[in-house]
């Protein structure tokens, strides 16, 4: 009873910590946002978005600040500055599903248009060329790092699946006299759940 109180209070008082570093580091922003310290100010909304409370309202708001600054910015580097800061930040807030998946493809594309801007700025392509390099950025963009959450979820499961199956033969099975059937059940289910886990490895 004890171990849960104490779980409890440091589980509130890490929340509370977090509430008050959003709270804190928004305000900083703002505060750099009137003094013209654009990029700083974005630099302070990320880092409270990045203190995430599930359910906070600060999250909102932090989100908001830098999607309406990005195109207020005068040059391009810093809108695609603006734009990739908050992108990457709503990844990094991903876990079994995505919060603000509908922003992301906001910015996903607002992302790929002002990388071609620069890019034709930059290099000056001929304009049939136009299409192919707008493809080529979207591939690159396209391309997903993070592991399928259905199989990393499959390999929490059946590495504890295969765990406890080994325990179960060695504790079941080879006490006096040997229990032969259970040594076989718990060797099928070890062999099955140690496949899925060496799958679950390769595909996530």
């Amino acid at each position: 009873m004890r171990w849960l109180v104490l779980v409890l209070v440091l589980s509130v008082s890490s929340v509370y910590v977090l509430l008050g570093n959003q709270k804190r580091l928004i305000r900083e922003g703002d505060m750099l946002l009137v003094s013209g310290e654009s990029l700083i100010a974005i630099s302070m909304y990320e880092r409270a978005l990045l203190n995430y409370v599930p359910f906070s309202p600060y999250n909102a708001e932090a989100v908001e600040k830098i999607q309406k600054l990005c195109p207020k910015l005068k040059e391009k580097e810093h809108k695609l500055f603006c734009y990739e800061t908050l992108r990457s930040d709503l990844y990094q807030l991903r876990g079994f599903y995505i919060p603000y998946g509908e922003k992301i493809k906001y910015l996903e594309q607002k992302t790929l248009l002002t990388k071609l801007e620069l890019y034709i700025e930059k290099n000056m392509p001929p304009q049939n060329k136009y299409q192919t390099i707008y493809k080529d950025l979207k591939s690159f963009m396209d391309y997903d790092p993070y592991p399928s959450v259905l199989w990393s979820s499959a390999v929490v499961f059946s590495l504890l699946g295969w765990i406890l199956s080994l325990t179960f033969v060695i504790w079941k099975g080879f006490k006096k006299p040997t229990d032969k059937k259970a040594i076989l059940t718990g060797v099928v289910f070890y062999l099955s759940f140690f496949t899925l886990w060496l799958l679950g490895l390769y595909m996530a």
